[in-house]
């Protein structure tokens, strides 16, 4: 019975250790975001034209699929957040397995999970990673895709319109 009390107290001190060092979501995506700004890791919305343009670059979004289909960047790939690393094989490296594609512009609503993100994608090889909010772009009267409307999906009208903006841009 001693021993067991002796168990219990010291896996509740050794837990509240581990627990003390926890950094919540908000707080670690804020962190990330602003070492991302002070580095110049934080994409303008020139860069990820240019990136779009560029053969050695892609801009990819972790947004969910939901997300995703009611707005997004021309020229994009979406990743997502579920297992990214094999959707970028697909985008990023060629058939011997070699980077064609080197440096990613991370893409989401408001850059937190692009921050997250960008820590794997480093480590995956990644030269350059820079992130990027989707809605600075949409803010900035550039146009965003959407997919509710387009013929694969069934509950849209199989009409395509083509680009979107911004009440604010439209004049």
């Amino acid at each position: 019975m001693k021993l067991g009390k002796i168990f219990i107290a010291s896996s509740l001190l050794f837990s509240s250790l581990f627990a003390s060092e926890f950094i919540s979501y908000d707080d670690l995506s804020k962190k990330l975001k602003e070492e991302a700004k002070q580095s110049g890791m934080m994409a303008t919305t020139q860069e990820v034209k240019d990136a779009l343009n560029a053969k050695d670059w892609a801009v990819v979004d972790v947004r969910t699929m939901e997300e995703w289909a009611g707005a997004s960047i021309k020229g994009s790939f979406r990743v997502g957040r579920e297992a990214p690393e094999k959707a970028l094989e697909n985008i990023v490296l060629d058939d011997d397995e070699k980077f064609v594609k080197d440096k990613l512009v991370v893409v989401c609503n408001t850059a937190s999970r692009a921050a997250i993100e960008t820590q794997a994608f480093k480590q995956m090889g990644f030269k350059t990673v820079k992130i990027y909010e989707i809605n600075k772009w949409i803010d900035e009267c550039n146009p965003v895709v959407t997919k509710y409307t387009a013929g694969e999906h069934k509950e849209g009208t199989k009409t395509k319109f083509g680009n979107y903006y911004a009440e604010h841009c439209k004049k």
